[in-house]
């Protein structure tokens, strides 16, 4: 059984890209890995492109168009490995990634996702990640880079977490939901140059920005059923005026206070309205 599982979907990508992208996967350090790569029902000449690599640890499946979200499930479902790293069929890892995301899973066990910074080229703009997302992080942005995680397998079947075709952003929709049960951690360099090209310039479609105000709905909805806490946190995350904020409404969701009481240091810490009181030594 493998260690790792790269899964790759494939729709009709550039022979020069894809090429790029199955070598920077088979030149890893790295090396314990099975690369599953699904044919998403191309129709230039990809097959012929990954069916030219004579490597053992390439798992090729042929399927009708389904889609990136489909494509991905598929995968999972086939997959052996105790660790699951995803791979774009037009990006290419460097040449660490999968030993570097690898040691991070082995050696933290409270670590559950691990991503890391990426480079967007011919462009050369680094895009920094948070080290430790938290939830509100989540709600603001998508701040994991979906070609660059890997994670472990048995914490997905556990939560049943799989992509969710209905959204047009399936990977912010998949962490969102599973920040509610798991760790995430980028790794502070870049570990993936990420293609821009004449196929992904355009600007995201009024489809895409619905599906993305839907997932950070869902986010509040699921933190509470309080109207008015979700409008302070959304002008807090996006204020219009950032001079005239008001932060008291920021105490409502989160605040550490220290007091003094009959000569007994405490410290009260608020999350959502719930107070911990804590003595302090």
């Amino acid at each position: 059984m493998p260690k790792v599982s790269v899964l790759m979907p494939v729709y009709n990508t550039k022979e020069e890209y894809l090429r790029e992208a199955i070598e920077s996967i088979l030149n890893q350090t790295f090396t314990d890995f099975e690369f599953i790569i699904i044919n998403d029902g191309s129709t230039n000449n990809s097959e012929e492109v990954i069916l030219s690599y004579n490597d053992k640890r390439i798992k090729y499946y042929r399927q009708k168009n389904q889609g990136i979200a489909n494509s991905l499930n598929n995968g999972l479902d086939v997959a052996c490995g105790e660790y699951i790293a995803r791979m774009d069929s037009d990006d290419i890892s460097l040449p660490t990634r999968l030993e570097k995301e690898v040691n991070i899973l082995d050696y933290n066990s409270n670590i559950n996702i691990v991503g890391a910074f990426y480079e967007i080229f011919p462009k050369k703009n680094i895009i920094i990640t948070p080290e430790v997302p938290k939830y509100t992080d989540l709600i603001k942005s998508c701040c994991i880079g979906h070609p660059t995680v890997m994670f472990r397998q048995k914490d997905f079947e556990k939560y049943n977490l799989r992509y969710n075709p209905e959204y047009k952003c399936e990977d912010y929709e998949l962490w969102s939901r599973a920040i509610r049960y798991l760790s995430f951690y980028n790794i502070q360099e870049v570990l993936l140059k990420y293609r821009w090209h004449e196929d992904n310039l355009s600007k995201p479609t009024e489809a895409f920005l619905m599906h993305d105000r839907r997932v950070k709905q869902n986010m509040l909805d699921f933190l509470t059923n309080d109207k008015e806490l979700k409008q302070q946190i959304l002008d807090l995350l996006f204020p219009q005026n950032p001079a005239t904020i008001k932060y008291k409404p920021l105490e409502r969701i989160f605040s550490v206070k220290n007091y003094i009481k009959n000569n007994i240091k405490r410290k009260v810490i608020t999350i959502l309205g719930l107070k911990i009181k804590i003595r302090r030594r």
